[in-house]
């Protein structure tokens, strides 16, 4: 494998990383100010602590 290659197979990785951080950037962008985020997140809080009180 020549340097050439090495390199552009560096950029390439370095490109799909910084792809993959601005999607899961967005993605939490639109769950803060999604207005239903809290009150699913909620939710699933009193359903983890109703399933645990009754496997108890």
């Amino acid at each position: 494998m020549t340097m050439f290659q090495r390199k552009r197979i560096k950029e390439e990785i370095e490109r799909r990383h910084e792809l993959a951080e601005a999607g899961a950037d967005g993605l939490l962008d639109k769950l803060k100010a999604s207005k239903w985020t809290a009150a699913i997140l909620s939710g699933a809080v009193v359903l983890a602590v109703v399933f645990l009180w009754v496997v108890a």
